[in-house]
């Protein structure tokens, strides 16, 4: 037998602290009979745990170092058979709580701080996940607005440039209004003409969304008829769209028809007219 590896084991500790089960007390006792060095390392152990004792717990008293080493010396000189003395068996469960006693406050004591650890760690966890939703969320609102304020931007731009237009030439508004007709009462478009360089600019106020399969057309109606002059796009409100080039009018018109427009216009879908002063 390694009597070495047995004493590294740990048993001898636990026997000291009476948590081996009766099969290895006796095991442990029969060993130490027989061979002094595992005697000597159990009184080493118990002398080591009184020290303990005598720094951190409660110090125990003569009295019961004595019924300690008595219930040891007894133990060790009894048969295997020997059944112990009820007086022994009260007295080994005494000194069993007076020296566990530091070990379960150090005990206690570490899984409250363990506790106290992970509900700390629980806590900090949640609170930064929650900075970091709060601040992945501020990052998409402000690229948000980043763009908004590019659209507006551009759109500031071009309302800028064309308003330099309409300044730059001699161009007449022409208002048209949709209260004479069934279809679009509320519709309004006003056209910009110079009739010195023929440019055309149309300005979108009201017209209702149509289907896909149609359009709104401008005419420049002259002295030779309605003549189409550009398609008109409703979702473009307050900025100028550029038409076709007209030579001549007395009024333009504005009328649904097909996609892409139609050769003559189909008056039953008329939708807004305005006079040339």
């Amino acid at each position: 037998m390694d009597i070495q590896s047995y004493i590294a084991s740990g048993k001898l500790e636990l026997f000291v602290l009476g948590e081996l089960s009766d099969r290895e007390r006796e095991e442990v006792i029969e060993l130490s009979k027989k061979h002094p060095e595992i005697k000597r390392e159990l009184e080493e152990i118990e002398d080591a745990m009184f020290a303990f004792d005598d720094k951190t717990g409660v110090k125990p008293s003569e009295a019961v170092k004595d019924k300690i080493f008595e219930s040891l010396s007894m133990d060790l000189v009894e048969e295997k058979e020997t059944e112990p003395e009820p007086e022994s068996v009260k007295t080994r469960p005494a000194a069993k709580q007076v020296m566990l006693q530091p070990w379960k406050q150090f005990a206690v004591a570490s899984s409250i701080v363990a506790f106290l650890a992970i509900l700390a760690a629980v806590y900090f966890a949640v609170m930064y996940y929650d900075v970091e939703e709060r601040f992945t969320a501020l990052l998409q609102e402000r690229n948000i607005l980043s763009e908004e304020l590019d659209i507006n931007q551009a759109r500031y731009n071009s309302l800028d440039e064309q308003f330099e237009t309409l300044l730059s030439g001699d161009y007449e508004r022409v208002p048209m209004l949709g209260e004479s007709f069934e279809l679009q009462k509320d519709a309004r478009v006003d056209v910009f003409w110079d009739k010195s360089t023929e440019n055309v600019f149309v300005s979108v106020n009201q017209l209702a969304a149509l289907e896909a399969d149609q359009d709104y057309q401008l005419w420049a109606i002259g002295d030779d008829g309605p003549v189409g002059i550009g398609i008109v796009k409703p979702g473009e409100k307050l900025t100028l769209q550029q038409m076709e080039a007209a030579a001549s009018a007395g009024a333009f018109a504005i009328t649904i028809e097909p996609k892409g427009g139609s050769e003559a216009p189909t008056l039953e879908n008329l939708v807004v007219i305005g006079e040339v002063v």
